[in-house]
This record gives C-alpha cells, structure tokens and sequence, in this order.
C-alpha cells in the first residue's frame, strides 16, 4: 500500500496554479539562457544567477523576518536532490544552446515515462501492462520527433535526456523532503548547491584540471572563459536570479502541497510556452511529424498519470472498506 498524504482538492488546485506560473517564469528564463549560449559560459550564467537569488531570499528573510530554519532535516536527501537539479538544470541548457527549443523541452518531458520506469525498476513498485505499454509508446513519440532532423547520435539529445532523467529523481527526492522542510529552504539549499557546484567546477576550468575545447555549442557553452557582461547582460542576469528565486520557490511549493501525480500533467504547459517562445524569438517553427511526436509523447504521459489517479483512488476507496470488516469482525 502506498504511503498517503492529506492533500485537499483546493491544495492540489493550489499547487497546479503555482506550478504553472513557476514553469512560465522559466520559460522566459530559457530565452535569455538561449540568448546568453553564444557569449558567455553555463558556469558563470548559473554562478551569476544563483548569487543574485540567493542575496533575494536573504533580503526576503530579513524583511519578512520569517522564521524559516534552512538547515535540512534531510541533509544527505536536500544534497542529492540539489546536485541533481543542477546537472538536470545544467544539462538542459547545453541542449538548448544547440537545439530547438520545442525539441529539447519534448526530450526533457520525457520525465513522467522515466518515473514509471525508476519506480518499477528501483523501486520495486508494481507497474502494469498498460503503463509500460505508455512508456514504449512515449519513447516512440520522442523518436519521432528526432528522426526526421537526423539528430538522435546528437550530444545534444544526450544532454536532454539527461536532463529529464535526473529531474524525474529530483522530483521524487522533492516529495521525500515535503514533511520536513518548508519550500522556501528547499528552494534556498537548491540554488545554494547550484552556485557552489558552478563556482567549483570554473575553478577547475580555470585551473587546467579540466580542459574543454570543441567548436560544439553544447561544449562551447560549458568551457568558455568567463567575461565581463554588458550592461544590458547584466540586467538581464539580474533578471534569472529574480525568475530563479522565484519559479524554484514556486517548484517546491508544488511538489510539496500536491502529490505529484495530481499536478504533474500540468508540468506539460512547458512545451506549449517553448513552441511558441521558440517561433516568436528564433522562428522556430515544428514540422509536422514533431507535432505528431509531440502528441504521442503528452498522450502516453497522460495515460500513465490517469492510470496513477485511478489506481490511487482505487486504494483509497479500499481503506474505509477494510476498516469496516474490521469492526464487524469486532463485533463477533
């Protein structure tokens, strides 16, 4: 039997609106990271922007005098969980830097399939027929939309993918840390170990340790020398610490308000802000068997959170159930 949560319908609701909003404000993040790919190194992007977040929620704490401890009860969990979200966060950005928008968001959506997969897999959790049937039929939709550019052998397709693996295990380790630390220390510790994991790997690019040099953009956007930004660069780095303090706050929140599979399907509004992001800023326009790939991807990743919502409700209508034999056993 699956652990429960008490989580109202308003709550789910809550965390549907709140998760939305979040993915939104880092759409608008994606096109400034895009923007950022020819000029300036991931590293010094994600220092910059984790810096300037991190001076916010401190700003916020003193203001609000909020009496938040940030210190995780789950430290070895809180450190797991922020080392993947920023290879996940990492890894996302340098397929962007190199593919369509459209293209790298559907790759990286394929989050909901590898969940299914790591719970049958890892978890030993029994997932059916019908649900692995969705996953073959997932990655399928994601061939589809590879195929006709020819970009499956891509190092940037090896990027999204590992992008969506490891943000399917953030958001599990999210959901371990949601009865024992509040959002907004989940969102501080992330971006903490985000900046620190930055600052140290630029130390060993500048040091020699590690040497990166290829004319790929994916690669390029990952070993390139730091330099001094503009002063429109600038605003505009101060702007993604803004979205960053914000949208990972907005995250957390969700994920620890809702159960997953009550919100996840909403995680897809992501796709919809890259198409049209995509089209607005680069002329990115998808070909018709991206959209059929697209489709096939969101339906099969549907199916399996229906099939979750059903099973769910299934085991919960079985606990009234049983406690009822119980007392008519009592009574003999």
């Amino acid at each position: 039997m699956r652990a429960k949560t008490a989580i109202t319908t308003f709550d789910a609701t809550s965390g549907a609106i709140i998760l939305v909003f979040g993915l939104f404000l880092f759409s608008i993040q994606d096109i400034i990271i895009k923007h950022f790919s020819s000029h300036y190194s991931v590293l010094q992007i994600v220092f910059a922007r984790g810096l300037i977040a991190l001076g916010l929620f401190m700003i916020f704490f003193r203001v609000t005098r909020e009496r938040i401890t940030l210190k995780s009860k789950r430290p070895k969990i809180m450190l797991a969980r922020g080392l993947l979200g920023f290879l996940s966060y990492t890894s996302y950005y340098l397929a962007v830097a190199a593919m369509p928008l459209a293209e790298v968001v559907s790759i990286t959506f394929t989050m909901p399939l590898f969940v299914t997969a790591m719970s049958a897999l890892i978890l030993r959790e029994k997932v059916g027929i019908r649900r692995w049937s969705a996953v073959v039929v997932g990655f399928a939709g994601v061939l589809i939309i590879l195929s006709p550019s020819g970009e499956f052998n891509s190092l940037a397709v090896v990027f999204a993918f590992i992008a969506a693996i490891t943000y399917a295990s953030q958001t599990i380790l999210t959901r371990f840390l949601g009865d024992h630390d509040h959002p907004l220390s989940i969102a501080f510790n992330a971006i903490l170990i985000f900046t620190v994991a930055s600052g140290i790997l630029s130390l060993l690019l500048l040091s020699g340790l590690i040497a990166v040099t290829s004319d790929h953009p994916s690669l390029a956007f990952f070993g390139r020398e730091w330099v001094m930004p503009t002063d429109i660069d600038f605003v505009l780095m101060l702007l993604i610490g803004g979205i960053a303090a914000v949208g990972f706050y907005c995250l957390s929140k969700a994920y620890c308000s809702s159960e997953a599979s009550a919100i996840a399907p909403f995680e897809f509004t992501y796709i919809l802000w890259a198409v049209v992001f995509g089209y607005l800023f680069w002329n990115e326009v998808p070909g018709p068997t991206t959209i059929v790939g697209i489709s096939i991807l969101v339906s099969s990743s549907l199916y399996i959170w229906y099939r979750e919502r059903r099973i769910e409700r299934s085991e919960t209508a079985l606990v009234p159930v049983q406690a009822a034999d119980l007392a008519q056993q009592d009574t003999y």
